[in-house]
């Protein structure tokens, strides 16, 4: 398990400087391509796709911070019903409902109506005090 973390944390080849062309698109993409003269080998072999925020100054200084790799879920999952769930990040609540629509209006009605009885007994059933306090 330790040999598959380390290869999951050599995701570039080292710290490297590279001259680029930066092009910023309308819609938000950022394509990123080297200067001709720079022969950096960037990744250990292979396209990454690392995950991250990238942030815009206004004078176009640019900033990507990946993401903690292994750093687990940002929800707690509280409560499954046949199409939904019930979770919570530190701030919110979440209640999720998922429903075909090849099921036809009225079975989605029917579902709706089933699976909410069953999350709002479920949070009728918890204690004042609950995990996301």
């Amino acid at each position: 398990m330790k040999k598959n973390f380390i290869h999951t944390q050599q995701i570039l080849a080292g710290e490297i400087g590279m001259d680029t062309q930066t092009k910023f698109h309308v819609n938000g993409d950022v394509n990123i391509y080297p200067c001709p003269w720079a022969d950096e080998q960037v990744t250990t072999g292979g396209c990454r796709r690392p995950k991250g925020r990238m942030t815009i100054e206004e004078d176009g200084t640019s900033h990507f911070h990946a993401y903690r790799l292994n750093s687990g879920s940002r929800y707690t999952h509280l409560f499954m019903t046949a199409n939904g769930e019930v979770k919570h990040t530190r701030q919110n609540l979440i209640v999720k409902l998922v429903l075909p629509l090849g099921i036809g209006r009225l079975a989605i009605i029917e579902a709706l109506t089933r699976q909410m009885a069953e999350i709002i007994n479920y949070i009728r059933s918890l204690k004042e005090i609950t995990l996301w306090k």
